[in-house]
């Protein structure tokens, strides 16, 4: 693939730093509550409801020193996973609220018809005229006046939170409708564009030995030793020297505000066009090997 030098190269720059999972949240909470704000939407969740509800996810991602957080291993995009994990605690809460669901006296009291009429009308949230269609289907005997005059003396009770519940193949996936999968699209194209540009402007500023070198080994795909023949230098110095241009590379994008979390997510979702920092061209630069930077740090 054109730019899977790119991607491994993505890697190797941010495994010289691991977010912790409390590093990660803040980091990433404006998308958690995007992702949040989009399973409620499809949920049918809105206001007060999903107000709750949001504050209750972020709860569950904190609880227990972010243990569902340290389950993420980077496989997939961060907010492929959010999302997952945003929908099966939806899954729950309906789940338990279902299962809290008990009628009230006055039903009991007036027969099966009623309890059924309450539970369609405040369990399920139906309108009242659906609710009256199917309890006289159900119990023909009951005409649609009587129906009408059980709702009347039922007792008002404040509508339950209602969540749409989530087949379980819709959790093996990330459901994110377009608007969702625009925005995130548009944020990790962002953050490849300027991911790049630091990449590039950090490198176009180094010694010419060091972006040969770089060029050589994550552009060519060399190894060390084909680098250090090409370059006419002694093969050990290069090791470290790498790995002081990796940390220089790493601290040029965490000043401009680029973390491992963003990285990660430009990984999962693909490389870019813009993710072509030059590790490939720059045959301009290939002149008589000078000797090898003394930096190391």
């Amino acid at each position: 693939m054109v730019f899977h030098h790119a991607r491994n190269f993505w890697r190797i720059l941010i495994s010289g730093h691991k977010m912790s999972p409390e590093e990660l949240f803040q980091a990433n909470l404006p998308l958690v509550e995007r992702v949040i704000s989009g399973v409620c939407r499809r949920a049918g969740l809105r206001d007060a409801d999903a107000e709750d509800f949001a504050s209750s996810a972020k709860l569950a991602l904190i609880e227990n020193d972010y243990a569902i957080l340290r389950g993420y291993e980077g496989r997939a995009p961060l907010g492929a996973f959010l999302a997952v994990v945003v929908q099966r605690l939806l899954a729950r809460e309906w789940t338990r609220l279902r299962g809290r669901w008990h009628p009230s006296a006055e039903a009991e009291r007036n027969g099966p018809a009623a309890v059924l009429l309450e539970k369609l009308i405040v369990r399920e949230g139906r309108s009242l005229d659906d609710a009256i269609e199917i309890v006289c289907t159900v119990h023909p005997s009951l005409d649609r006046a009587r129906a009408r005059e059980l709702a009347a003396i039922l007792p008002q009770r404040a509508p339950r939170l209602h969540l749409v519940p989530l087949p379980d193949q819709e959790l093996s996936v990330a459901a994110a409708d377009s608007a969702d999968a625009r925005v995130n699209e548009a944020d990790t194209r962002r953050a490849s564009e300027r991911a790049a540009r630091v990449v590039r402007e950090t490198l176009a500023a180094l010694p010419l030995q060091d972006r040969m070198l770089m060029r050589f080994h994550f552009g060519a795909e060399m190894s060390i030793a084909d680098a250090s023949r090409m370059l006419g230098v002694p093969q050990r110095p290069l090791y470290r020297r790498i790995e002081a241009l990796l940390r220089q590379l790493r601290g040029a994008l965490e000043r401009e505000g680029v973390g491992a979390a963003a990285v990660e997510d430009m990984i999962g979702a693909g490389a870019s066009e813009s993710s072509d920092f030059g590790l490939r061209d720059g045959k301009e630069d290939l002149g008589r090997p000078t000797s090898v930077s003394k930096e190391s740090s």
